[in-house]
């Protein structure tokens, strides 16, 4: 017979093996490195000849910045432990491989209380990091913007120069992870978790996104993705997809007012978001998203494919702690809107900002707008699928404003306005740029 004691120990003893992973995986093994026992390797110089650092010269002590020279490769081995002293940090130009494994992570921390600068990447170099964890950095701001960065030629498309699998990236003093300037995450960058941020976790440039790998963006000081939408951020060169990652996505932040464009290249750029995204522009009349920004291109130079569900709508919004209407701008499509064009299972909340435009619409006493306020604005003839299962609340103006010359369209039907104070539709001027007597204002 079976003792109860027993059956308790073999209890216990399945369950102290119980290491649940943050990406939802198996039970992650133990930690199987052995801690240094010597005084450590100084490095002090930059790398100029392929090099590695090795667990059994653990610790690594970063004394000054370092750089890896273009074509040089840097190797860190797995239990390797990396220590950066206050502000330094490692460039690389060339290649930094630090590929841990569950049981044989890499570590860098600081080398006492005030944290190190940062480790990035310029193109054509290139980053690869697994199963490492990068604490206490981000204390340099005055060439970085995060404990890990990447960049890239501002002037060709999105560059795959950061590779990520199985990373942290804790308490850094500014954001954790920034992208700008054409660098970005390869496409099986996975599992990076970014807490402890005394800013955000991420930092990207609009036209970046696409790559965001899977993980956990949660417990930082503000837990959201800031898109800065500065000089060479816009979605021009390629197209962009905006994933769910779990957290919104903040349009504009410290270093710009939230104009985020989408078009206007020689390209036809597309921007597709996910289902489930949420899009929060910062409060001001800079904020808003421009497709085809006064563009009279035929064929059209962006795109815009927000197809969400009932379940999981895309929601365009305000980032202010306390939204109200006329926060933001809203969306607006230019002269020429594409037929990829589509709204689906969109929610647009607390636009109405003034565009700074008026003349274009027809007021319902026959007179034409004095200003183009609203959640969506179309200055080109649009069709009836462009706009479908949509909510538009709290707006201060009209919910689409048809702001061209053409024939209306029916957007009323099989959409939702709520606290809307101007139209919800408004009525567009004819073929010849006039205005009826009268128009209809549902």
């Amino acid at each position: 017979m079976i003792s109860l004691r027993f059956v308790l120990l073999a209890l216990l003893a399945g369950c102290s093996n119980s290491n649940p992973t943050t990406d939802g995986g198996s039970d992650a093994p133990s930690n199987s490195c052995a801690a240094p026992t010597g005084s450590g390797t100084t490095h002090a110089t930059y790398i100029s000849a392929n090099e590695t650092w090795t667990a059994a010269d653990s610790p690594h002590l970063v004394t000054t910045s370092i750089r890896v020279d273009t074509g040089v490769t840097l190797t860190i081995e797995p239990c390797a432990q990396v220590r950066l002293g206050a502000s330094n940090h490692i460039e690389v130009d060339g290649t930094l491989i630090a590929e841990g494994t569950a049981d044989k992570p890499i570590t860098f921390d600081p080398s006492d209380s005030a944290p190190w600068g940062f480790v990035n990447v310029f193109a054509p170099g290139t980053i690869s990091l697994a199963y490492a964890t990068l604490t206490g950095g981000g204390g340099d701001e005055s060439n970085a913007y995060a404990a890990l960065e990447a960049r890239g030629d501002q002037l060709a498309p999105a560059q795959p120069i950061l590779k990520v699998q199985h990373v942290t990236v804790a308490s850094s003093a500014s954001y954790g992870v920034s992208l700008r300037a054409g660098g970005a995450f390869t496409a099986d960058s996975t599992s990076l978790d970014v807490h402890g941020s005394k800013k955000a976790p991420m930092r990207i440039n609009p036209r970046l996104a696409t790559n965001i790998p899977t993980g956990t963006y949660t417990s930082n000081t503000l837990d959201a993705i800031v898109v800065e939408t500065e000089a060479y951020g816009d979605v021009t060169l390629e197209d962009v997809t905006f994933h769910e990652r779990g957290v919104p996505y903040q349009i504009g932040g410290e270093k710009s007012v939230g104009t985020f464009v989408v078009g206007g290249g020689s390209m036809l750029a597309t921007l597709k978001i996910d289902p489930g995204v949420k899009l929060a522009f910062v409060k001001g009349s800079g904020a808003i998203l421009n497709i085809d920004k006064g563009s009279s291109a035929s064929p059209a130079t962006g795109a815009l494919v927000a197809k969400g569900t009932a379940s999981q709508p895309i929601v365009f919004t305000s980032a202010a702690q306390a939204p109200a209407a006329g926060d933001w701008v809203g969306l607006s499509f230019g002269n020429a809107p594409n037929a990829k064009d589509q709204l689906d299972h969109v929610e647009v909340h607390y636009a109405g900002a003034d565009p700074q435009a008026n003349g274009f619409h027809c007021m319902p006493n026959g007179s034409v707008s004095a200003d183009e306020k609203a959640a969506v604005s179309f200055y080109g003839q649009p069709t009836l699928a462009m706009v479908t299962s949509s909510t538009f609340a709290d707006v201060a103006g009209a919910g689409v404003n048809l702001a061209y010359k053409g024939t209306s369209v029916d957007f009323v039907t099989g959409n939702t306005f709520t606290n809307v104070s101007g139209c919800k539709v408004t009525t567009p001027k004819d073929t010849g740029g006039n205005c009826p007597a009268t128009s209809p204002c549902p």
